[in-house]
C-alpha cells in the first residue's frame, strides 16, 4: 500500500492468518515497515493489517466526513 493513502479512506481485500477474505473500507493513520495503522470505517475500531495481506486496494469514493455527515441524527422541525 503506498504511503499517498496516508489520511485517506481506501477499500481494501484482505486475507487474515487462515485464509478467509474480507473487504473493508478503512482510514489509514500511517504506514510503518510491513503494517498499516488504520479504523475500519465499518465497526469504528482501530485496526493493524499487514501489507503483504492486503490483496487489493483502492481509494473510496467515501469520505469519512461525509460519513459523519449521513450518520448525524435528523431534527425536524413541526
Amino acid at each position: 500500500m503506498p504511503t499517498k493513502y496516508v489520511g485517506e479512506v481506501v477499500e481494501i481485500v484482505y486475507m487474515d492468518k487462515d485464509g478467509n477474505l474480507s473487504q473493508r473500507r478503512i482510514e489509514v493513520h500511517g504506514i510503518r515497515g510491513e503494517l498499516v495503522y488504520s479504523t475500519c470505517l465499518t465497526s469504528g475500531e482501530r485496526r493493524t493489517f499487514r501489507k503483504d495481506r492486503i490483496l487489493a486496494c483502492k481509494p473510496s469514493p467515501f469520505r469519512r466526513r461525509e460519513m459523519e455527515k449521513n450518520n448525524r441524527s435528523i431534527t425536524l422541525h413541526g
